[in-house]
């Protein structure tokens, strides 16, 4: 089956198991692409959606795989209950900070799992520092490039390595291997910063002035870690 390069490069991150939980499962791709795959043999696929739940069961009999997908609607992992062992949990493609509610609700099936995989659209720093504060490692991170830029985070249970302000920002990894795609999305960003910059640059409003100077602080800080990247 086709799925997205965003869907696959997350899907590539899931370790051979008996069972998966992906969270916001919508159409169901993830499972089905890894249940035809070999790499999981069953999957909870949950969404709060009605109307996602009846088009992922609607998938998941296309491709035959609707005995070993297990749809629930609900409101993310509260739909994970003490009966429930799944080795590895998504939570891809939703904002940053309700991921974080996600797994806030249910900090115990977060704590229990081996493999933990996000890819939040925002937020992404938040994201990384209320890792550490639950005690959960980031093994690693991707980043691709489709339609715009996608972080993924790879993480299990541990005590993760000190981060500095900029590991949190971009991802550690990301920075020591000087990720390409990193050095694309952060020029980028200075690019967006200069547009807004020269859009307010003759005005002179208390409250503009005070969003200048910290978008200017922003800009000195992202040319510091491009200027890291391009050694």
């Amino acid at each position: 089956m086709h799925i997205s390069q965003r869907l696959k490069a997350v899907a590539q991150c899931v370790p051979q198991c008996d069972l998966i939980a992906d969270i916001g499962t919508d159409h169901a791709y993830i499972p089905v692409y890894l249940i035809k795959k070999g790499t999981v043999k069953r999957a909870i696929g949950s969404d709060i959606s009605k109307g996602s739940i009846e088009k992922a069961r609607s998938n998941a009999e296309k491709f035959g795989c609707s005995d070993l997908i297990d749809l629930r609607c609900g409101n993310g992992l509260e739909i994970i209950n003490k009966y429930d062992s799944p080795e590895c949990i998504i939570i891809a493609g939703m904002g940053g900070m309700l991921a974080i509610e996600v797994m806030k609700k249910n900090i115990s099936a977060v704590k229990a799992v081996k493999r933990l995989i996000l890819q939040p659209q925002r937020d992404i720093d938040k994201v990384r520092i209320f890792l550490h504060k639950i005690g959960i490692k980031i093994l690693y991170e991707k980043m691709i490039k489709e339609d715009k830029f996608y972080t993924i985070i790879v993480c299990e249970q541990g005590k993760d390595c000190d981060y500095t302000k900029y590991d949190y920002w971009f991802g550690k990894n990301n920075i020591e291997e000087k990720n390409p795609i990193l050095k694309e999305y952060i020029s980028c960003e200075m690019n967006k910063m200069n547009r807004i910059l020269l859009s307010l640059e003759n005005n002179e409003k208390q409250h503009i002035i005070k969003r200048k100077k910290e978008i200017e602080k922003k800009y000195k800080a992202y040319e510091e870690v491009l200027m890291w990247l391009s050694k």
